[in-house]
């Protein structure tokens, strides 16, 4: 064990201090945490799938990503619940952002996520390119004849 200091670190310390991490993270997005979860609500509404499915790190980036973009006002109608006609190509925005994976940046649409884009989970087979699974119906196993001679 090194001292630094006067503060004394531990492996096991460091280790219970870098797991902590993610903890403080999502500690620093709790000053629009009470918006984060109205996102979220208005969010599986959208896309039809629970609050749960909506990630909440993902969302505060599309927070952000949406005000950045300038569709800040009209994220807060939505939210509020007095969109007008004009917030239901924002809200066809937000639905197809959480099935792409391609949200709203200030520069333009960006790739934020592709493994966890609710496209995958709404079709109810296979997974993302470049990932497997145990699953029968996917491609973890070489089909039937595969690799014998004719």
């Amino acid at each position: 064990m090194e001292e630094h200091g006067g503060t004394a670190m531990t492996r096991r310390g460091f280790a219970a201090a870098l797991a902590s991490v993610p903890a403080v993270g999502l500690a620093g997005t709790a000053r629009g945490g009470d918006r984060v979860e109205r996102f979220r609500s208005l969010s599986a509404r959208l896309t039809g799938f629970p609050e749960e499915a909506i990630d909440p790190g993902l969302a505060l980036g599309m927070i952000d990503g949406l005000e950045a973009a300038g569709d800040g006002a009209g994220l807060d109608r939505l939210l509020s619940g007095t969109d007008g006609d004009a917030d239901g190509e924002l809200a066809r925005r937000i639905a197809v952002a959480w099935y792409s994976g391609v949200h709203p940046a200030a520069g333009g649409p960006a790739v934020r996520t592709f493994h966890d884009a609710l496209v995958w989970r709404a079709l109810g087979y296979g997974e993302p390119p470049g990932l497997c699974s145990a699953e029968p119906a996917d491609w973890s196993e070489p089909p039937g004849g595969a690799g014998t001679a004719p």
